[in-house]
């Protein structure tokens, strides 16, 4: 976390750079294999500039030119984005500062996802156990199995599927909801009078109490277009 608030710019600005420079140097390749940049032929064995080989070779020149068309788009994104780069940049600085003072947070993750894990691993027996309960038939022998769609026990494995996807959507929102929500009353406790308390156990409080209702409708939203 200190090197996250420490290198924060750094590691954002040498990304975006990197990339820019990246297609930059690809359209250079491009158009040296194709013979446009002739120049750099006399400092190859400096630069070691690789060689494309194969077909095509009529086409690399506009390969080049589409290079240097989205470096220079990344380019002038960057200049328009500057202050949202800032920004960002400060957002990543102020979350390494939360994970350390809030340093429970850690745990939420590995905490729900050992939820899902266990909540997975007995929904697929549920699922294995309807699958096999179920009746089939085969039309021909050169077809296979062909489940009967009249089935109860299919109409059951199905409707335990949406169950699952909406539970599991439920555990995810729930995981989100407490690490926003500790975030929040972490970057409130910095006025004066203010003291930071338990913020995690209170989240999951107020999940349960105030908005259980929210999370569950947003997870069934999710869980009807997955089942979709």
């Amino acid at each position: 976390m200190f090197c996250l608030r420490c290198l924060a710019g750094i590691i954002v600005w040498s990304s975006i750079f990197g990339i820019i420079i990246f297609f930059a140097l690809i359209g250079v390749v491009f158009l040296y294999n194709n013979g446009k940049i002739s120049a750099l032929g006399q400092y190859n064995g400096y630069l070691n500039i690789p060689s494309i080989s194969g077909g095509g070779q009529q086409y690399y020149d506009i390969y080049g030119y589409i290079c240097f068309a989205i470096s220079g788009i990344f380019f002038i994104l960057m200049l328009c984005c500057c202050s949202r780069i800032r920004l960002a940049v400060a957002v990543c600085k102020a979350a390494g500062q939360f994970v350390v003072d809030v340093c429970l947070i850690i745990l939420v993750p590995i905490f729900q996802a050992s939820i899902l894990l266990g909540f997975w691993a007995a929904c697929l027996v549920v699922m294995v156990f309807l699958v096999s309960s179920a009746s089939f038939t085969i039309n021909s022998p050169s077809d296979y199995f062909t489940s009967v769609t009249q089935d109860p026990n299919l109409t059951k494995l199905y409707c335990f599927i949406f169950a699952t996807l909406w539970s599991h959507g439920m555990i995810q929102a729930i995981g989100t909801f407490v690490i926003a929500s500790a975030c929040c009353m972490w970057y409130y406790s910095h006025g004066p009078g203010a003291q930071l308390d338990l913020p995690i156990f209170r989240s999951y409080k107020m999940a349960f109490r105030f908005h259980f209702g929210s999370l569950a409708f947003g997870s069934l939203i999710l869980a009807i277009v997955q089942a979709l």
